[in-house]
């Protein structure tokens, strides 16, 4: 049932475990492995243990898997967010969390705008998400006196109106735990399992080390960390033996989703990329498949030609862009909304055949660039397919735009390096 890889997961008694899993490599099988273990041995009891997920998604998905397998109900299984909140409305005597309610964007930026109207001429016309982006970088350099006044102003108006973000949550409950009330949310939890640690950030390991956890399984690829403008960062995940010495690291190489010509294709993306954990991925499936890269000219627009091709072929077809911008331009040229999402949507997912649109929508060269998380969004969008894959590339690459290097990364790979890759111009 397991492999080796697995089994070595499953089986094992160290307290802390860092699994580092490749795209396709069933690491959510294996977390199911751990607790069925759990369970068997009777070590630490399922109400005592804490299982972290990235999204509500994850989150129902997860127990879902857990029923079918027959496993304890007393899982607590939600968000990281999630978790801070329930905790926090039940042992935090500071705050009347039940009068708090989460702060949507659009009332966010309504009030941004009353706070910052003494700064209008200093701040002109940026957009506010690029106004903040990064920290608020933009903002200051424009004025970093304005920018802290913003932040205080801000973080009043949330305190007197009972509103949260969910960064407040994760700073709040950091603080929580230096007070002697965390004494028994420290008792009661012992094991931990949180899943997707790649997309992470230091005040999140802050309060994992706070915690008085005697099981510690972190489970992520940070090949996949593609959250940065959240202010997520691989670094915890790649630097997580500095932060426990006595971690013992496992694999999960093998992917069983997609075809070898789609996994050489997906790896080619991260080739540039310096800083991440080296891994040597197994092909599960022997078979070729379809890896097709069809260009784009700029003066012809039949993409949606494409698009009508391979859903003849395969009706199931999904197309992945980057941006929400470019997928309205998709649905607005006839692809059903259904059936065409953003790279970011689809992480965690896998079809049978990916159509990905990297001749537009990307994030242009520039000091706020990241290139290598770019590169990582990519790798997560290759890796959805696992029978066919369509590369939309532009005709022509202008070596200073981001999207079209890594084009020109697949046309160099096409001409002298992997002649099995099929080429196609449609027109």
């Amino acid at each position: 049932m397991w492999s080796e890889e697995q089994k070595s997961i499953i089986d094992s008694h160290h307290s802390i475990k860092q699994v580092i899993a490749g795209a396709g490599s069933g690491k959510t099988a294996t977390m199911i492995g751990l607790l069925e273990e759990s369970e068997k041995e009777n070590t630490i009891l399922p109400e005592n243990t804490l299982i972290v997920t990235f999204t509500k998604k994850a989150t129902n998905e997860f127990k879902e898997r857990c029923h079918k397998k027959g496993l304890s109900p007393h899982y607590h299984i939600s968000t990281f967010h999630a978790f801070c909140y329930h905790t926090l409305k039940r042992y935090d005597n500071t705050k009347n969390w039940s009068r708090y309610k989460l702060l949507g964007e659009s009332k966010k930026w309504e009030i941004t705008k009353e706070i910052l109207f003494p700064l209008r001429y200093t701040i002109g016309g940026i957009p506010f998400p690029i106004l903040f982006k990064n920290n608020g970088k933009h903002f200051r350099k424009l004025s970093l006196e304005g920018y802290e006044s913003y932040l205080l102003s801000f973080r009043s108006w949330k305190i007197e109106n009972n509103y949260f973000e969910f960064d407040d949550l994760i700073v709040d409950f950091l603080q929580f735990l230096e007070r002697e009330s965390s004494a028994p949310v420290k008792e009661k939890w012992k094991a931990l399992i949180i899943d997707e640690f790649q997309d992470t950030d230091e005040t999140q390991l802050q309060i994992i080390q706070k915690m008085n956890f005697k099981s510690i399984t972190v489970v992520g690829d940070d090949w996949q960390a593609i959250y940065g403008f959240r202010g997520a960062t691989p670094k915890p995940f790649l630097e997580f033996p500095n932060h426990f010495p006595g971690v013992v690291q496992y694999f999960l190489s093998t992917n069983y989703r997609s075809k070898d010509s789609i996994i050489q294709a997906s790896l080619l993306a991260l080739k540039p990329n310096k800083d991440k954990i080296a891994k040597q991925v197994q092909t599960f499936r022997k078979e070729k498949g379809v890896f097709l890269k069809v260009r784009i000219k700029e003066q012809e627009t039949k993409p949606i030609e494409i698009w009508k091709e391979w859903l003849t072929k395969d009706p199931t077809s999904v197309l992945l862009t980057r941006s929400n911008f470019r997928k309205s331009e998709w649905i607005a040229l006839g692809v059903p909304s259904s059936q065409v999402m953003t790279i970011h949507s689809a992480k965690g997912l896998e079809f049978r055949t990916v159509l990905l649109d990297l001749v537009l929508g990307w994030s242009e060269d520039g000091v706020e660039v990241n290139e290598a998380e770019e590169r990582r969004i990519l790798y997560v969008g290759l890796s959805r397919a696992k029978d066919n894959l369509v590369l939309l590339i532009p005709d022509k690459t202008k070596p200073k735009r981001l999207a079209d290097r890594m084009s020109g990364d697949y046309s160099i790979r096409n001409r002298f390096r992997n002649r099995t890759l099929r080429w196609a111009r449609l027109w």
